[in-house]
């Protein structure tokens, strides 16, 4: 299932060929008669409309209901690809292409829950919403240090989650779009930044409880059967409480039980799915684990974008997609992005301090005491004055040893990556090439403000979770998922929430307490308890343990590249982690390997490559 944007330009037999081979038939045309898009939607609706000079397509899972007329009626008055709102249309799955007198614009959800990517083939600059089309198209290896990179976690706190897994290809970063023009390089346009966090709680409560409304309409008007996970925790349900608000049938929820007894979710969850009526099933959490540790999770056919922080929640998907099929649901609703959005990231206090508000001093010196932070962590956290360069030549002259605290460390623009022991120090070379990359592009902060940077940062690693989780659906099981959190209205209102009000997590997650449905008891936001899964972490890892012995016993790709030592792999398996931290490491370690290893696996019959009627040939 993948779209390709061509120039405006006469199709290379070559690419033809390569095209009609790998991808699909012709979508649409110029005038002149030449191939602008063409692809295989997998059954995504595809909706066109063109007034006067411009040509827009929009196509999705469903579109959000967007028909021809609508598509039209929003066209009206436009003028250039340009002045086009887009981000009205794509969220979700959603992306829009549109073409006048020669120029493309090619536009993603603003966390590009679905992405847009581009490379040359044969001379030509190719963009598509598939990363593996583009790497067999153009016949591209994996980028060692990106590669370098998803063995770390990384991720989380660099932008290097946002490069393509494969060398060449280029991708989008949070609220991007492509602009084209015939041969040349395709050309990022910012269209979005985060507004400044200067309004208040009781300016935002309406205007949040709006958006959310919104984003579920958006998502859920033009389908009858939906799901939600409903984990006890505050996102997922406050999610569900405005679900049953928009006065749909009761939805079903999904709970997924731990084995420590005394984590009190499924207490909150059973409260919350019988006030609201849902059809609540309830699933063990060992029951991921088969999926984690067999042979087939975590390859190139599941994670065509290499393995990521995503890689437990794609080897989940199968085992969700088995538990929801007699539901009839054809969209499974998740609180991904919640916690960065209401609550208080580990930058705050450094903002809250810098924020002018008044008392902030106190405020600061309160939430140390509330939270026990050492007093010279807290300190030093404060005291910190360097840029994002600053931070980013910080990581590209590091050993990765960890020198400073940990809560100092967080509350940087950007946070040392944990670096497990076995990464080599080819391994540490790549890393800290990614970060002066970094400098050397001139990259900026998302926002002046730390913790806003920091929020959008977070927000960007949710985005490309959830895309990878859709990634890894079963082709045709019908289902798919998305989190109304990462939708441009609500990331607006959140993000506009003054730094002081932000902080004051009494009740938590000050914001999402405040807009909550009139039928949520704020019992639910002042709870005592908290859930906690570090068991499953650690049967996890008792597991994958021999998985893991199998793996780098004799050799791994991994040792053939340089990147990791096996032996110190080897004593980490039989070694304790306090935390559970360095098991979570061995895991990706583990995925990288799996996926490695599967490059060489020839592709499963009817993959991708078909031929049919309408297709692209090298007649162009």
């Amino acid at each position: 299932m993948s779209i390709v944007v061509l120039p405006d330009r006469p199709v290379p037999p070559d690419l033809a060929a390569a095209l009609a081979a790998q991808v699909g038939k012709v979508l649409f045309r110029h005038p002149s008669g030449n191939a602008w898009l063409v692809g295989d939607t997998g059954g995504r609706r595809v909706v066109s409309a063109r007034v006067r000079d411009l040509d827009v397509v929009v196509t999705g899972d469903d579109a959000h209901g967007t028909d021809e007329r609508s598509l039209r009626s929003w066209l009206e008055g436009a003028t250039s690809v340009d002045r086009l709102d887009a981000g009205r249309l794509t969220e979700g799955d959603v992306v829009l292409f549109a073409r006048s007198h020669g120029r493309m614009r090619s536009q993603a959800p603003l966390f590009l829950t679905r992405s847009l990517c581009w490379t040359m083939v044969a001379g030509v600059p190719v963009i598509s919403d598939e990363q593996l089309t583009l790497q067999r198209l153009a016949e591209l290896r994996p980028d060692p240090a990106v590669l370098a990179s998803r063995l770390t976690d990384a991720e989380i706190s660099l932008p290097v989650g946002l490069r393509s897994i494969w060398a060449g290809v280029h991708s989008l970063r949070p609220g991007e779009w492509w602009h084209s023009l015939g041969s040349d390089a395709p050309r990022a346009v910012r269209w979005w930044s985060p507004p400044a966090p200067d309004r208040s709680l009781e300016e935002l409560t309406d205007v949040a409880r709006d958006a959310m409304r919104a984003a579920l309409a958006t998502r859920t008007d033009h389908r009858r059967d939906l799901s939600a996970d409903l984990s006890g925790g505050l996102d997922s349900t406050t999610l569900s409480f405005f679900l049953a608000d928009s006065g749909r049938p009761p939805h079903h929820t999904l709970f997924l039980s731990s084995q420590n007894v005394a984590n009190g979710d499924h207490v909150w969850a059973e409260r919350a799915a019988s006030e609201l009526g849902t059809n609540h099933l309830v699933l063990p959490y060992d029951s991921v684990l088969p999926r984690l540790v067999d042979a087939t999770t975590g390859t190139l056919v599941n994670t065509p974008e290499g393995p990521s922080i995503a890689s437990v929640s794609a080897a989940a998907v199968p085992m969700l997609e088995d538990a929801l099929a007699g539901t009839g649901s054809s969209l499974h609703l998740n609180g991904h992005a919640g916690d960065a959005l209401f609550g208080p990231v580990t930058t705050i206090l450094w903002s809250l301090l810098r924020s002018g508000a008044k008392g902030r001093v106190r405020q600061v010196w309160r939430q140390r005491l509330a939270n026990r932070y050492p007093v010279v962590g807290t300190f030093r956290t404060l005291a910190q004055r360097g840029t994002y360069a600053d931070d980013l030549a910080r990581v590209a002259r590091a050993d990765f040893d960890r020198p400073e605290s940990e809560l100092a460390d967080f509350s940087r623009w950007v946070a040392m990556p944990r670096v497990h022991p076995a990464l080599t120090g080819v391994a540490r070379d790549h890393l800290r090439g990614l970060a002066a990359q970094e400098m050397a592009e001139g990259r900026e902060p998302y926002s002046p403000d730390r913790t806003t940077h920091q929020i959008v940062q977070y927000l960007s690693v949710h985005g490309a979770d959830v895309r990878r989780i859709n990634q890894a659906r079963t082709p045709g099981a019908g289902l798919l998922f998305d989190s109304p959190y990462l939708d441009r209205r609500i990331v607006d209102a959140c993000l506009a929430l003054s730094i002081d009000d932000r902080a004051r997590q009494y009740p938590v997650k000050p914001l999402l307490a405040a807009a909550r449905p009139a039928g949520m008891s704020l019992d639910y936001f002042t709870r005592a308890d908290k859930g906690d899964y570090s068991a499953e972490v650690f049967s996890h890892h008792r597991a994958a343990a021999p998985m893991l012995r199998e793996l780098f016993s004799s050799g791994s790709a991994l040792e053939d590249l340089g990147l990791i030592d096996p032996g110190r792999i080897m004593r980490a398996v039989d070694g304790y982690s306090v935390d559970g931290a360095e098991y979570r490491d061995l895991d990706q370690i583990a995925f990288t390997e799996r996926w490695l290893r599967s490059l060489a696996d020839p592709p499963p019959s009817g993959a991708r490559a078909r031929t049919r009627e309408g297709e692209l040939t090298s007649s162009g």
